[in-house]
Formats: C-alpha cells, sequence, structure tokens
C-alpha cells in the first residue's frame, strides 16, 4: 500500500483542495500523478475545466493513480497530526502521520485526458486580485440576471444560457472567465500574486498562486447550470 508523507502545512491545503472539490462533487475523483519529491492532485470540477494542485512530498514517489476526493479527504483527516514514525526525515521537517491511498478506482472522462505538459506559450500575466475581481463581479452579474426573470421564466435552458453567457466571457487573453472560477472556487486562485495565461494547440491554462485551472479550447458550448447556481 502507498503512503503519502506530507508536512503539516502541505497536509492541511491538500485537505482544503479536496474539501472544495468535494464540496462540488461529493463522488468525484482525483487523479495523483507523482514523480519524485512532487503530487500533483488532478480534480475535475463540474466546470469543463481540470484543476492541478501541486503538493510537496516529504517522501518522494512514483505514482499514477485515480482515487475518491471524498476517501483521500477522509483518510487525510482521520491521521492524526504528529510525527511520521515510519520513515526516516530530517529533524528540521515536521509531517504528519503517513496517510494510506484509498484503493483506486475507474477515472471519469477527464482523468484520462489531461492536458500536456509542455508545448505551452504565455499569453499574457495580471495582477490575481484582479482576476478575482472579475470572478466576483461575474457572480454578481450571474444573480442580478436571474433576479430579473420571473419564476415561469426560470426555466434550466435559460438559466443554463445565462450561465454560459456570463461564464465564458473572457478574463484573461481569452482565456473564459469560468477558469478563473474554477480557480476561485478551488481555492487555487486567492488575491495575491499573478496569474499568467498559457495556450497550447487544443488548450488553455491559467496559472495562478495555488496551482493551475485548463481547458480545452473547444469545451464550453454546453455549459449546464450545475454549479453556477450556487452563487458562490
Amino acid at each position: 500500500m502507498t503512503d503519502l508523507v506530507l508536512t503539516l502545512d502541505e497536509r492541511a491545503g491538500l485537505i482544503s483542495y479536496l474539501g472544495r472539490l468535494v464540496g462540488l462533487d461529493n463522488r468525484g475523483s482525483v487523479r495523483l500523478q507523482a514523480s519524485g519529491p512532487v503530487l500533483g492532485v488532478w480534480g475535475g470540477p463540474p466546470l469543463e475545466v481540470v484543476t492541478l494542485r501541486p503538493v510537496a512530498l516529504s517522501v518522494a514517489l512514483e505514482l499514477d493513480v485515480t482515487v475518491s476526493a471524498q476517501r483521500l479527504l477522509d483518510r487525510l483527516e482521520e491521521e492524526g497530526e504528529g510525527a511520521a514514525d515510519s520513515v526516516s526525515l530530517p529533524e528540521s521537517v515536521s509531517a504528519s502521520n503517513p496517510v494510506p491511498l484509498p484503493d483506486s478506482v475507474s477515472g471519469p472522462a477527464w482523468a484520462g485526458l489531461l492536458p500536456p505538459r509542455s508545448g505551452w506559450s504565455p499569453l499574457a500575466t495580471v495582477p490575481a486580485s484582479s482576476v478575482f475581481d472579475a470572478v466576483r463581479v461575474g457572480i454578481e452579474a450571474f444573480g442580478r440576471r436571474i433576479a430579473l426573470l420571473s419564476e415561469e421564466q426560470r426555466t434550466r435552458a435559460a438559466l443554463d444560457a445565462v450561465a454560459a453567457d456570463v461564464w465564458n466571457r473572457p478574463v484573461v487573453a481569452g482565456v473564459p472567465l469560468r477558469a478563473a472560477h474554477a480557480a476561485e472556487l478551488t481555492g487555487l486562485l486567492g488575491r495575491d500574486g499573478e496569474v499568467t495565461a498559457f495556450e497550447s494547440p487544443t488548450w488553455l491554462r491559467l496559472s495562478c498562486p495555488g496551482g493551475s485551472v485548463a481547458l480545452r479550447k473547444d469545451s464550453g458550448s454546453g455549459l449546464t447550470l450545475g454549479v453556477w447556481a450556487l452563487g458562490r
């Protein structure tokens, strides 16, 4: 069985990220990829995007597995904070107990079609605060437009049309606002630092202070209401 050994800070950050993903989809999965001391935790929030949070490992791993986000979150929360007795770590490293990974699951479609690791071209860099503010403006605009609809007009199709119009607007160098919204919902955005937009031949990506959000260039035409109605 494979164990994750993390510092207390990295453990807390991963718990926060997984908690947000589970809050969006309590039956969702995450794909875990590691080759050395860094673990990439891929998520698929119901926004037609994929999110990536890097996690520094106290013990290097070679790993590529898909597991339940809820079960991994449960394992992380169950393991009490304290010294990692089963591994030898430098005295300067404060680590939580090793966390055994849950059993692997059949991955959802997004987990088998991740963006490339190379071949990206930078498009623009802007302050994270401006992107955060754009997300809040989008949420307010969505709410205002829904409020203008009568009860009879609030059909699923009408709500989906509003969601698509608001969240497919560009936010940085043509990257749709929904990518920034996904970053904000999963805790990858924040107000500090910078956000850089990248593109590959078939993907767009926002690199945020806490991780990345990527989406295919041909996605988003069929947005459904889903999480948009939560007004976060």
